[in-house]
């Protein structure tokens, strides 16, 4: 199989990205049971989402790319740059700092090496415009995803929980 062309993608045809967000739901869902009942449908998710992202393409720094292979997208990366000024109090991340907000692979696309693309493009562009650090958000049952990253040379830093807050009377079990 031929490498994958690696192209940035304008806010115009964010639109575009919809089968390989798709892709990276139904990806999710299944590794994620504990949050069945939290699950958007997809229609209303990729409506805000393609919104975000097209607000983050507003961003001076932030870019989208995506491979492609036969005249299609098979894959996508989208990453930000943001301050890092006030990251983290406690331990110093570049500033500017980058953050990979989204990276799809289409499921048929898979091992053949099109996120590792998108990762190094992702990794060329950040070092052009100064950025030593990138952030990644990983669902925390994706483990082939931690492993990629991991493999990449990321490292663990904060892992965020959710709860849901459950009215509590007086004889409520705390």
């Amino acid at each position: 199989m031929a490498a994958p062309a690696i192209a940035s993608v304008p806010r115009s045809r964010v639109s575009e990205l919809e089968p390989l967000w798709r892709a990276l739901c139904q990806h999710q869902r299944p590794i994620t049971p504990h949050l069945h009942d939290r699950a958007v449908p997809f229609e209303e998710a990729w409506r805000v989402r393609s919104r975000v992202e097209r607000e983050w393409l507003d961003e001076p720094q932030s870019f989208a790319l995506a491979a492609e292979v036969g005249g299609r997208y098979v894959g996508y990366a989208l990453a930000r740059v943001r301050s890092g000024a006030d990251f983290a109090a406690s331990w110093r991340v570049s500033d500017p700092v980058g953050e990979l907000a989204t990276l799809a692979v289409l499921p048929d696309q898979r091992d053949r090496g099109i996120g590792s693309a998108l990762l190094d493009a992702v990794e060329q562009r950040l070092a052009q415009l100064g950025v030593a650090d990138m952030l990644i958000g990983v669902i925390t049952t994706n483990l082939d995803a931690m492993r990629l990253y991991q493999r990449r040379g990321a490292v663990p830093f904060v892992t965020e929980m959710i709860q849901r807050l459950e009215p509590r009377g007086p004889d409520a079990p705390h």
